[in-house]
């Protein structure tokens, strides 16, 4: 008897079944697409990592990173980008999830890109939107 075997040459993955195989490396295609068209920052001292510094992007930017995103995630029952789609990412090992996780890394009041998603979370603007509002009073 004599089984063939596919090894992926990007992660070292194994597959008896071809089709199975196929769709594998479609998804790292689908993953090297979105990188090159929406490339990460590079810092090497992990500058942008630690939250010294962040790039601005617009709304533009980050309504076509969640459209590329879309295309390749298979819809499901719940909200797009709700806590159930996320859950669903996480919990199902989607390929996709990483790359997903970026959005959470721009702030969505003023669009910056941190290298965390603590960072956009506590972006400097609502700091500055709080003292706007506290000298008002």
């Amino acid at each position: 008897m004599k089984i063939t075997i596919d090894k992926c040459d990007q992660c070292g993955c194994l597959f008896e079944d071809e089709s199975k195989y196929e769709d594998h490396l479609q998804v790292h295609h689908n993953l090297l697409a979105i990188k090159e068209a929406f490339p990460k920052v590079k810092d090497e001292h992990c500058q942008f990592i630690n939250g010294n510094w962040s790039v601005q992007r617009s709304q533009e930017w980050l309504d076509k990173y969640k459209a590329e995103i879309l295309k390749l995630i298979p819809t499901c029952d719940y909200a797009l980008f709700s806590y159930g789609w996320w859950r669903t990412l996480n919990d199902g090992n989607s390929p996709y999830y990483s790359i997903a996780c970026r959005i959470h890394n721009v702030c969505s009041k003023c669009f910056r890109e941190w290298g965390q998603s603590f960072y956009a979370i506590n972006c400097p603007h609502t700091d500055k939107v709080k003292e706007d509002r506290s000298e008002g009073v």
